[in-house]
């Protein structure tokens, strides 16, 4: 996979000078210079870092699954694009306090490497905005019902209109 092979460069080639520079492998990896795949040609987190476990108050936008890879030396591991929630981004999860106005689904895609995942279109709650859940705080004046729409790509979901 041509885009592994470019991570497996660039985590080689920063770790190298890392270590060049006097111990600064210690270093946060969101340091590094990286560019995140995306399943959507726009929105997502311009900086992140690939990680095996998502750290809490973040979310991540990209999986990559490998055999005796950095998080399963042993088997399979997936790792993580760790991104910092925002508004306007594709994610993978929707962190607390966000709520999500899109979805988008697809087998072997950004947030599944072995089955279907769905991403989410993140958004800051607040009034005037169609959401797909309602957050703590919120309540809503309209809804809208669709089959297969941006609240549910599988099925019926319903989209409320925030007040808050």
């Amino acid at each position: 996979m041509k885009r592994s092979r470019i991570r497996t460069a660039i985590t080689a080639a920063t770790g190298a000078a890392a270590l060049a520079l006097g111990g600064l492998a210690a270093a946060p990896a969101a340091a590094a210079p990286s560019a995140a795949p995306s399943a959507q040609e726009s929105g997502t987190a311009a900086s992140g870092f690939w990680a095996c476990t998502v750290p809490a108050g973040k979310t991540y936008s990209d999986t990559d699954r490998r055999y005796r890879g950095n998080c399963n030396p042993s088997g399979w591991g997936t790792s993580y694009y760790v991104v910092d929630p925002a508004d306007g981004i594709w994610a993978c999860t929707v962190p607390s306090g966000y709520t999500y106005t899109d979805t988008d689904r697809r087998y072997r895609g950004n947030c599944n490497a072995t089955d279907y995942g769905t991403s989410y279109l993140l958004a800051e709650p607040r009034t005037g905005i169609w959401a797909c859940t309602i957050p703590s705080g919120f309540s809503y004046t309209d809804t809208d019902r669709r089959y297969r729409g941006n609240c549910n790509p599988t099925g019926w979901g319903t989209s409320y209109l925030l007040v808050g």
